[in-house]
């Protein structure tokens, strides 16, 4: 059953990367429309805007958000947590220590929150009125097979935990 786990795993992640290589960025390809000319007012030396002022629009657009780098944490940490789960459930496999099974299991559950939060972020960011050109569009049926996968994973390690 470890076997079967691992490959499981294994095509789990290998669905994630192709995600991640294929995903679209739907406003990377189109410039953004020139801006209206603004008028130019002088802040207060004390006043909010008067420290922001010189903020990039990315930093803007981090800082306007409910919390800001989740999006960007969501992004790294899903991954690594995944590789680093995986590296531990090969070691469980080559050695049947439990432990490596059991701690396998609680990095597998941790990518599987990170990978949701950042699902949420993301869809969130796409229904925006103002598309957000970071906001990634990834295929539903890949998607789903991404996350039934690692349903399956996180079952089959319980399994294979709670069973030694």
């Amino acid at each position: 059953m470890a076997i079967v786990g691992l490959v499981v795993w294994t095509c789990t992640v290998a669905a994630g990367v192709y995600l991640l290589l294929s995903s679209t960025r739907p406003g990377a390809e189109s410039p953004a429309p020139p801006a209206a000319p603004v008028p130019v007012t002088t802040p207060l030396a004390d006043s909010p805007a008067a420290r922001n002022r010189f903020d990039p629009p990315s930093l803007a657009r981090a800082k306007s958000e409910p919390v800001p780098g989740l999006r960007a944490l969501g992004e790294f940490i899903h991954p690594l947590l995944g590789i680093v789960g995986l590296g531990l459930f090969i070691g469980y496999v080559l050695t049947r220590t439990w432990i490596l099974g059991a701690v396998a299991l609680g990095v597998g559950i941790g990518a599987v929150a990170a990978g949701l939060s950042w699902a949420f972020v993301n869809a969130r960011a796409a229904r925006r009125e103002v598309p957000d050109r970071y906001a990634m569009s990834l295929p539903p049926r890949l998607l789903l097979l991404h996350g039934l996968g690692a349903a399956v994973t996180i079952l089959l390690a319980a399994l294979i935990v709670a069973r030694v």
